[in-house]
């Protein structure tokens, strides 16, 4: 078969579009980092050429999707637990185990809230009524919560009251619709949420584990090398500063230090 100049033009250009096809990767990630790694994603894309796509949901909600097979070329949790089990189960590349974030928790109410709890240990008080908080079985958030109020000694008194969201998000809407008295969520969530709530108390950082998020390449991944590439970006000054803009803190030096597990 002859080829025709403008054939020869469409294979030219379909080509470079293959290539870059091959580096296209689909990341699964805690539903907190949505606005951040959306950021992260597109200023990607413009000095790579390479599209990212993302599913978000809760850890633990990932982790069940890694678990059954879902394609999915790299996995960034709200906690470690949830890549630990990927690693137990030899479905992470555990050389590429790193910590790309921090952040903090904190309690929120209703911005139109009348008389909002004043602090975590307030939550105790029964006048408060519900309090959301993310279920501590799946989502890292919650877990979070649930080691605080275990700290301040209102764990028994809250639970009773307890209203649990299938992510942190969720547990964010219950607070800005005034479903709820108070809700505890990411320090990342409040901000993203403006005017809607109101910090009422940041989580001293005794009461909880630290609020990291480990990513992980996906041992079964047809594109590991880009999922490689992505991960790489993420430590970048450019991607750092992203990702502060959204209220996330740097990995400390220890975390660098101690990549995996």
């Amino acid at each position: 078969m002859r080829l025709t100049p403008l054939l020869l033009l469409t294979l030219a250009l379909a080509t470079p579009l293959a290539r870059a096809a091959d580096d296209d990767i689909t990341v699964a990630a805690a539903i907190s980092l949505k606005d951040a790694l959306t950021d992260v994603a597109k200023s990607y894309q413009s000095d790579t050429g390479h599209r990212v796509g993302f599913t978000f949901a809760s850890s633990g909600q990932l982790m069940a999707q890694v678990k059954n097979g879902a394609p999915i070329d790299l996995f960034i949790s709200a906690a470690e637990r949830q890549v630990d089990q990927l690693a137990a189960a030899k479905l992470i590349d555990p050389a590429t185990r790193r910590i790309i974030a921090r952040n903090d928790l904190v309690l929120i109410a209703p911005a139109a809230a009348k008389s909002p709890p004043t602090s975590f240990k307030d939550l105790a008080d029964p006048r408060h009524g519900r309090i959301a908080l993310g279920d501590p079985k799946t989502v890292p958030a919650g877990e979070y919560a649930a080691q605080v109020l275990d700290a301040l000694k209102v764990a028994d008194a809250v639970r009773p009251r307890a209203v649990y969201g299938s992510n942190v998000r969720q547990v964010l809407d219950y607070v800005e619709r005034g479903e709820v008295a108070a809700g505890i969520v990411y320090a990342t969530d409040a901000q993203e949420s403006g005017a809607k709530v109101r910090v009422i108390e940041r989580a001293a950082p005794e009461t909880h584990a630290p609020i990291v998020y480990p990513a992980a390449v996906i041992s079964a991944s047809k594109r590991a090398d880009a999922a490689k590439k992505f991960l790489d970006y993420l430590a970048t000054d450019k991607a750092q500063k992203l990702l502060a803009a959204r209220g996330f803190t740097p990995p400390t030096p220890q975390d660098s230090a101690h990549p995996a597990r």
